[in-house]
């Protein structure tokens, strides 16, 4: 098995901010989007977090599909969020700079919370993982995706070239790290049952991705 190897957990450089910005991620971005509003349970005026927003697309993307709900987009890097803030909304659709692991709301006072390649940047998962069950209420629904671990190297390196072909050296790199940064679908699933979460589900969904979704209990 291929050893993890953590990435910064702020991706807080100009230049990378700027090239998450400009790059084109609308078409995952949209399944992303049209997958959580599909397997949302809820309804009524809820409250979504988006935890890891980067420059705020999905967020965006979430808050046209769901302008009935409020919905905070949180990064904790001020260059993605410079980018996150030149998209347009409604009152409803907020930007806070926040450590994930350390969320600026009262103890069961949100509804819903999605994230998508948030995980794979974080060191040590637990306080994530505790911080999300502190701040969701009971009944309330969990939606995140990441990246998971490949087997070796060689496989990751397939992986950047078969779908990151044509991005930028700066692009390629990053989400080589990131890959290797990511863990397996068994380490989640670990990761779940040491914090009392050991009822969501952890399913792979594409050859690179795992999503981790539930009600919480």
């Amino acid at each position: 098995m291929l050893e993890r190897k953590p990435e910064p957990e702020f991706m807080d450089d100009p230049l990378e901010a700027e090239a998450y910005s400009v790059t084109d991620f609308s078409d995952v971005n949209k399944k992303f989007v049209e997958t959580f509003c599909a397997a949302l349970p809820l309804s009524g005026n809820l409250l979504i977090l988006d935890l890891g927003c980067g420059p705020g697309d999905i967020t965006y993307r979430t808050h046209l599909c769901c302008e009935q709900h409020k919905i905070i987009g949180i990064d904790g890097s001020p260059s993605m969020l410079r980018f996150a803030q030149k998209q347009s909304g409604s009152r409803s659709l907020t930007w806070v700079l926040a450590d994930a692991k350390y969320l600026p709301f009262v103890s069961k006072s949100v509804d819903v919370i999605l994230s998508n390649s948030l995980l794979h940047h974080i060191l040590d998962p637990k306080p994530l993982w505790m911080e999300i069950k502190r701040v969701i209420k009971s009944g309330g629904f969990v939606f995140l995706r990441d990246l998971f671990r490949p087997q070796s190297e060689k496989e990751a390196r397939r992986i950047v070239e078969l779908y990151a072909g044509d991005a930028s050296d700066l692009l390629k790199q990053e989400y080589y790290r990131s890959l290797l940064s990511a863990f397996t679908p068994e380490e989640i699933q670990g990761q779940l049952s040491e914090c009392g979460l050991e009822y969501l589900s952890v399913k792979c969904v594409t050859d690179r991705h795992v999503d981790i979704f539930g009600t919480i209990l």
